[in-house]
């Protein structure tokens, strides 16, 4: 990318505009090579522009959460990466009818304790998933027999109509097509915001169920090592951890990413990995699972960038 596309960047948002940027510093698992632009839109217009120079330039764009569930290559990212970090943070509650807006960059820990606060239930199944509402909806997140689609009623979205026209629209649950760790969120668009319907409880009983699920993520998650959460989605009826564990993977590790050893369905960063030695642990551990259990275990970490 030459200096003049730069400063065009630079002049043209009111955000901020990042070059050949570390994505280590932006997962959870602190890996990944450069992105060539990370832009941070702070408002809707701010992404439209952005949105509308990258197809301009005909520059791919990739949407970053909180970088949780996500291993970039270590060849980086081509193109534009749109960080929701420093906008997108509102949330509109309607306490009367149980219903919450809340935009795309909010934390899944704030809109909790925020509904938990004014006696609104059905997402403390939520808690400790160290996510985004943006991120959240648009991969089904669940955990305790709780998903997004159970209380997700739609979300806005922008995206392109035509060549040149950026439109704004609502897609309602259905048309999301909710399934296990997915939605059809359609291709090349950006959720900006999502619309929750929840239910009447005493706010000490939220904040008691809430405290509960603290408590088992802590016992059962590895929080000793950056990570990524779930390596692998849970086969139907079976767990994929408890299948990893059966075969004694634990500990198990190519250059300095390990199995966790708290939590067989855990990658662990024990320092310096490479997304090419999580790639390859992932390969070991699901041929293993295949030839022991003829399971195909599909991966539930997202995988970005070039090699």
């Amino acid at each position: 990318m030459n200096e003049q596309i730069k400063l065009l960047f630079v002049q043209r948002f009111k955000g901020r505009v990042l070059f050949n940027e570390s994505m280590s510093a932006y997962t959870s698992i602190g890996i990944g090579g450069a992105a060539d632009v990370m832009a941070f839109p702070l408002d809707e217009a701010d992404l439209i522009d952005v949105l509308t120079f990258a197809k301009s330039k005909k520059y791919p764009v990739f949407i970053l959460g909180l970088g949780a569930n996500l291993l970039v290559r270590d060849g980086g990212i081509r193109g534009v990466v749109i960080n929701m970090a420093d906008g997108f943070k509102d949330i509109t509650i309607d306490a009367e009818n149980l219903k919450v807006k809340a935009d795309a960059g909010v934390l899944l820990s704030k809109l909790i304790s925020k509904c938990a606060k004014k006696g609104m239930s059905g997402l403390e199944f939520a808690e400790g998933i160290p996510g985004t509402v943006g991120g959240a909806v648009s991969m089904n997140a669940g955990a305790y027999g709780g998903e997004m689609k159970d209380v997700v009623n739609g979300v806005e979205i922008l995206r392109y109509e035509g060549k040149k026209n950026i439109k704004k629209e609502f897609i309602g649950s259905k048309e999301l097509n909710f399934a296990y760790r997915s939605a059809d969120v359609p291709k090349g668009s950006v959720v900006v915001s999502a619309f929750f319907n929840l239910e009447k409880k005493e706010p000490k009983d939220i904040e008691g169920k809430v405290s509960e699920i603290r408590a088992k993520r802590k016992e059962g998650a590895p929080v000793k090592h950056k990570n990524a959460g779930s390596v692998f989605k849970n086969p139907e009826g079976e767990s994929a951890g408890k299948l990893i564990d059966r075969l004694g993977l634990k500990g198990e590790r190519v250059g300095d990413a390990m199995v966790s050893e708290e939590h067989a369905n855990y990658i662990v960063n024990m320092g310096s990995a490479k997304a090419t030695e999580v790639l390859s642990l992932m390969g070991t551990v699901r041929d293993k699972v295949f030839k022991e259990f003829g399971i195909v275990l599909e991966p539930e970490l997202k995988v970005v960038g070039e090699e």
